[in-house]
C-alpha cells in the first residue's frame, strides 16, 4: 500500500493533484508540454515520453477491466474457492506494480527531458 500512495503522489503533482494518471491526463500534460516547451528536440522528446506513458496506462486499464470480469465470473462461479479470487487479485495487484514502476520511470524521463522551468509551467510548483 505504502507503493501505492507514493506512486500516486510521485505521478501526481499540481496538474494532476494526486490522482492516478488517465489517458486524458496524459493528453492534458501533452497539450500542456505544447505551450511551455519551445525548444522543438525537447519538446518531441517530451511527446515521446508522454506517448509512450500513455500506451502504459492504457495497457493497464485493459488489464484492469479484464480483471474485473474474471472476478465478477469467478464470484458467480459457486465452486470457484477463494484462493482463485485470491490469486487473481495478487496478479492484479503485480500487474498495477509493474505498471506503476514503469509510470514512475516515464515521468523521470519527461522531467529530464525539459527544463526545471518548463517543469514548472507545465505541473506548478511541485
Amino acid at each position: 500500500m505504502l507503493v501505492a500512495m507514493l506512486t500516486v503522489f510521485l505521478l501526481g503533482g499540481g496538474l494532476l493533484g494526486g490522482d492516478m494518471v488517465t489517458p486524458g491526463e496524459v493528453d492534458l500534460i501533452g497539450e500542456r508540454v505544447e505551450l511551455a516547451v519551445d525548444d522543438p528536440a525537447r519538446a518531441a522528446t517530451a511527446t515521446q515520453v508522454l506517448d509512450k506513458l500513455k500506451t502504459e496506462v492504457e495497457n493497464f486499464d485493459e488489464i484492469f477491466i479484464d480483471s474485473g470480469d474474471s472476478l465478477r465470473d469467478l464470484y458467480l462461479d459457486h465452486d470457484a474457492g477463494s484462493g482463485k479470487i485470491l490469486r487473481t487479485l495478487e496478479a492484479l495487484n503485480l500487474e498495477w506494480y509493474v505498471s506503476q514502476q514503469r509510470s514512475i520511470k516515464l515521468r523521470e524521463e519527461l522531467k529530464q527531458s525539459i527544463t526545471a522551468d518548463e517543469w514548472a509551467a507545465v505541473f506548478g510548483a511541485e
